[in-house]
């Protein structure tokens, strides 16, 4: 700034401010930047609502809340002339890990889906009759075909008659290659969980689809799992009782969370240099251990033998096992020790800044309740999203045929005339019927309306994410560049911020986010490519998956990393997106030692009180709701599954930390960018 504000003396006179006791952020000469971006990002949102009417227009979505088959047909329904499933409430996946992805929105779960008459009740695998077959127990694999092998409506299990059928109908998607224990849910055969370890004895584990299942099941966390009607019951019991206490034990976490923030301004340095004397302690005392158990073991005369031995304690009774750990942990403490001796001074900056955004965060009450705008918004958008993918998914007209009265199989009818679907079971003069085939659409015209509506959801999250961080951190900065603390920071900081925000930088905010957005889809299509190629038979195309996969990952964590420090600079500066991104990035890279000490001296602090919290509530909670401790003038409960609200509280007492402790770390990571500059 070439001109000073102009302000008032001590004597009463006009002065002009030195640039750095103004207050960057409230100044009134900004201007809207990246404009054209604006405008894109409105031409999309009107797309995105065209698309949303289309979906409207072609979508029935009863087929998607009714359970349907790959065909089409409803199950449990029964159609005059077209199919009879009356008899086949259910539907059946055959491999339900294809449907955990983001593919299935583009082009629909690629596994077959059939009806049947009652959800699986056991675990099995088509190999098993394999054993059955060599070993010459024909009446017991004629017995698990008919009672265990699900197939479907094409194939006739009365003839089969060997294993090698039994393995070209699996090849071929025309039987489930495993069915597992499984639970009636909306309508849908869903896995049971539970027991399935005394299962896995029962099924061989050179199928590898099934390996895959166990897999996908266990890095959801078994959110996939479903549970017999009664137990539902006792669980949704055990929660209408103790909702009451489980939102108390959520809002004592939020309160616990604000107690948090302000114990680090107290004591933010001294649990740093405690944890790193602890740390230097920890190295000193483990490796002086180690030298002293060498030294011992090597004046009683052991002897040192690295063959292969049974007995893996045998390694702990010669000296240079224990030299080969004293080595190793000296190096660690010689390093450790250089490293906090060289960062020391950095680390009072850390914690300085750690110091100021509690004292800003108390002054700014506001700050912590604002996610609570961003989270509904980004609700919001999922909703719109899914209201849109769902139409889209279900859209498509009934295909009908006549069948000729020589007709002898599928194809043929597949491929006769069309008829009208309102004519079905009519029979004609030529002897020819009108029968129900499948659905049919363009399936190219659904793909790229979904990956449309796709890349609305990643742009519209992004940008909510991009305008909350945005508000955040023009709030935090305009609390650190307040000469006068009570007299400059305005009254209402966090909605003057998100003021500036929409009235300013829309066009940098979409700017931002599309970038992050396009990465984001381009990932999405490298896995619908991956499936769609089989690539996962090819080892080379696999490789260069993999390769690419992890150059997009790593492309996405440092363009979020970038775009949120831009939006950073753009809140105080009121520049456009790359201007403040580049601002930003040689602002950290001239501090990039300040810069990794601060983040990971936060990231410990946070972690921290994240643990803390997290584990004091859900240990409040086990004791209460389990009954161990039981309080006068406190409702006791005796529960079906205690341990139910007990998960709830631990799952929902870390997400009420990260939701208060992210606005703590945008405020850092804003107050740091504000002095370094």
């Amino acid at each position: 700034m070439t001109a000073g504000k102009v302000g008032v003396s001590d004597e009463g006179k006009p002065v002009i401010l030195p640039p750095i006791l103004q207050n960057y952020v409230t100044k009134s000469d900004r201007k809207c930047t990246d404009v054209c971006c604006c405008f894109l990002f409105l031409v999309f949102l009107v797309g995105w609502g065209v698309i949303a009417v289309l979906a409207f227009l072609w979508g029935k979505p009863e087929r998607l809340i009714h359970p349907t088959d790959s065909r089409g047909r409803i199950c449990g329904f029964n159609r005059p002339g077209a199919y009879d499933l009356s008899s086949k409430p259910y539907l059946l996946f055959f491999d339900l890990t294809k449907c955990v992805s983001f593919v299935t929105v583009l082009t629909g779960c690629p596994t077959p889906q059939i009806c049947v008459s009652k959800c699986p009740t056991e675990y099995f695998s088509y190999l098993q009759l394999q054993q059955l077959y060599f070993t010459q127990q024909y009446a017991e694999f004629r017995r698990e075909v008919d009672n265990n092998l699900i197939c479907s409506d094409a194939v006739d299990k009365s003839r089969i008659t060997d294993f090698t059928t039994v393995h070209n109908y699996v090849m071929a998607e025309e039987c489930a290659p495993y069915t597992l224990k499984s639970a009636a849910v909306l309508g849908r055969c869903i896995p049971l969980v539970e027991d399935a370890s005394n299962a896995l004895g029962n099924l061989n584990s050179a199928n590898g689809s099934f390996d895959q299942f166990l897999n996908t099941v266990s890095s959801l966390g078994a959110s996939g799992q479903a549970m017999p009607p009664n137990k539902q019951q006792k669980i949704a019991s055990d929660l209408s009782v103790t909702w009451g206490q489980i939102l108390v034990l959520l809002l004592a976490s939020a309160v616990a969370s604000l107690i948090w923030t302000f114990i680090m301004r107290l004591l933010g340095g001294f649990m740093i240099w405690l944890s790193i004397l602890l740390l230097l302690g920890l190295l000193a005392g483990g490796s002086g251990y180690c030298w002293y158990h060498w030294k011992l073991l090597k004046d009683a005369g052991a002897v040192d033998d690295f063959s292969f031995q049974p007995v893996f304690s045998v390694y702990f009774e010669m000296p240079t096992t224990w030299m080969i750990f004293a080595i190793i942990l000296s190096i660690l403490l010689i390093i450790m020790f250089v490293i906090f001796l060289f960062v020391r001074s950095r680390i009072k900056i850390a914690v300085a800044m750690i110091e100021e955004t509690s004292r800003a965060m108390g002054n700014m009450l506001s700050t912590l309740f604002f996610p609570i705008i961003p989270f509904a918004l980004h609700l919001l958008v999922f909703m719109l999203w899914g209201y849109i993918a769902i139409w889209l998914a279900s859209s498509g007209d009934e295909n009908c045929r006549l069948r000729p009265s020589n007709a002898w199989n599928d194809t043929q009818i597949a491929n006769g005339t069309k008829c009208d679907c309102s004519t079905l079971g009519v029979t004609y003069t030529d002897g020819s019927k009108c029968v129900y085939v499948d659905l049919e659409r363009d399936n190219s015209r659904i793909l790229y309306l979904q990956l449309y509506n796709l890349l609305g959801l990643f742009w519209l999250t992004c940008f909510v994410s991009a305008l909350s961080d945005m508000t955040l951190a023009g709030a935090f900065a305009s609390h650190y560049w307040a000469f006068d603390k009570k007299k400059d920071v305005p009254s209402f900081p966090v909605l003057q911020a998100l003021g500036r925000s929409v009235k300013y930088h829309l066009g940098s905010l979409a700017f931002g986010s599309l970038i992050l957005a396009i990465v984001k889809l381009i990932r999405v299509i490298l896995d619908f490519l991956y499936k769609k190629l089989h690539a996962a038979q090819n080892p080379i195309l696999r490789g260069i998956y993999i390769a690419l996969k992890c150059l997009f990952w790593c492309l996405e964590s440092f363009l979020r990393f970038l775009t949120t420090n831009a939006y950073i600079m753009i809140a105080i500066y009121g520049k456009g997106f790359c201007a403040s991104a580049r601002d930003s990035f040689t602002l950290l890279a001239r501090n990039i030692v300040r810069t990794v000490v601060l983040g990971r001296v936060t990231g410990f602090l946070l972690f921290v009180g994240k643990a803390l919290i997290t584990l004091g509530m859900g240990t409040i909670a086990f004791f209460y709701f389990s009954g161990r401790w039981v309080i006068d003038g406190l409702p006791h409960f005796d529960l079906y599954y205690y341990f139910v609200p007990v998960i709830i509280v631990l799952i929902g007492s870390y997400y009420v930390c990260d939701l208060f402790f992210e606005v703590f770390d945008m405020g850092v990571d804003t107050i740091f960018l504000c002095f370094c500059k």
